[in-house]
C-alpha cells in the first residue's frame, strides 16, 4: 500500500525496493534489549550497501501512507549532512528516523558491524534507532509533515505514519484514521494495482485481519462501523508483531503524550464516534 500511495501521488518515475528482497541476511543481537521490534526495523542499515555505496536514497517504513509528490522528499538539500531526517520529538513522541533521505556515499554502514556493536555494548536499541549514532553528521531539516504520527490534517499532511502496532488499520479495527487507508487499499484494489486473490493470501499467511476484505465487500469506510457479525472474524487473530520476542521501547517522551494516546483509542473503540460521525 505505500508502493500505491507513492505512485498515486506523483508524477515522476520511482523505483521502489523492498529490502527484504534483496536476501541479505540480518544478525540477530544477543540482548533481547537490543532486538529489532519488527521485523523490517534493522534493514534500512542495508541500504548504502544495497546502492553499493553511490548517490542518494529514501528510506521509509512499510506502515506509512503518502498523500503527497514525493518529489518533493527527493529534493531535499543534504547541507552537507550523511542523511536529513524529519525535526525531533514532534507530537509527544520520541525521535525517529523512519523518514530518511540517505547520501549513499557517506554512509559506509554495515549490518554485521552494526549488530557485533550491540553486541560489545558499544551501542544499544535507542542510540541507534532514536538517535542513528552510526551517523556521522544528521540534518534535521524535513519538514514534519513528512512523518506525520497518527495525524492527519488535509492537505498538510504529506505522509502519514501508522506507527502504533496494535492499532493499525490492516490489524486492528481501533486505528480513528484507519478509513484513509482502508479506502486507498479499495483504490488500489479496483485499478488493478492489487489483486483479490492477494488480500486474501495475506489473510491467509495471517499477516492481516481476517475482516479486512469483508470490510472492502461491504463497503464500509469507517471500521468502527464494523457488526459484530464481522468482527467476530478477528476474535483468534494474532497481530504478527506480537510474535517477535524483543525488547520494549516507549515512543513517548512524557507521561502525558501517553495517557492522551490511550483515551483517544478507547475513546474510538467505544461506540461514540458513530453517534458524531451521522451527526
Amino acid at each position: 500500500m505505500l508502493e500505491f500511495s507513492i505512485k498515486e501521488s506523483t508524477s515522476l518515475p520511482v523505483e521502489l525496493s523492498a529490502i527484504y528482497n534483496s536476501n541479505r541476511a540480518i544478525p540477530t543481537p544477543l540482548a533481547i534489549q537490543n532486538r529489532p521490534r519488527t521485523p523490517f526495523s534493522f534493514q534500512r542499515f542495508l541500504i548504502p550497501e544495497l546502492c553499493e555505496f553511490k548517490g542518494k536514497a529514501i528510506y521509509l517504513d512499510a506502515d506509512m501512507q503518502v498523500f503527497q509528490d514525493i518529489g518533493e522528499l527527493w529534493n531535499q538539500d543534504f547541507a552537507e549532512c550523511d542523511l536529513q531526517a524529519v525535526q525531533d520529538g514532534i507530537n509527544g513522541r520520541r525521535g525517529q528516523f523512519s523518514v530518511m533521505l540517505l547520501d549513499c556515499q557517506k554512509l559506509r554502514w554495515n549490518v554485521d558491524q552494526v549488530v557485533a556493536d550491540l553486541d560489545a555494548g558499544k551501542l544499544d536499541y535507542s542510540a541507534l534507532m532514536y538517535e542513528m549514532r552510526v551517523a556521522q553528521k544528521i540534518g534535521r531539516d524535513i519538514s514534519p509533515n513528512w512523518n506525520s504520527l497518527e495525524y492527519y490534517e488535509k492537505g498538510e499532511t504529506c505522509l502519514l505514519h501508522y506507527t502504533d502496532m496494535n492499532t493499525q488499520p490492516w490489524i486492528s479495527t481501533a486505528n480513528p484514521l484507519g478509513h484513509l487507508w482502508v479506502s486507498c487499499l479499495k483504490r488500489a484494489l479496483n485499478c488493478g494495482f492489487i489483486s483479490r486473490a492477494e488480500v486474501e493470501q495475506e489473510i491467509a499467511s495471517g499477516h492481516v485481519r481476517p475482516s479486512l476484505l469483508a470490510q472492502i465487500d461491504e463497503s464500509l469506510e469507517f471500521s468502527v462501523t464494523l457488526p459484530a457479525s464481522l468482527r467476530k472474524l478477528d476474535r483468534n487473530f494474532v497481530a504478527p508483531y506480537r510474535k517477535l520476542h524483543t525488547g520494549k521501547s516507549r515512543p513517548w517522551t512524557s507521561l502525558r503524550s501517553a495517557i492522551t494516546a490511550f483515551l483517544r483509542r478507547n475513546y474510538y473503540q467505544s461506540r461514540l464516534p458513530i453517534i458524531f460521525n451521522r451527526n
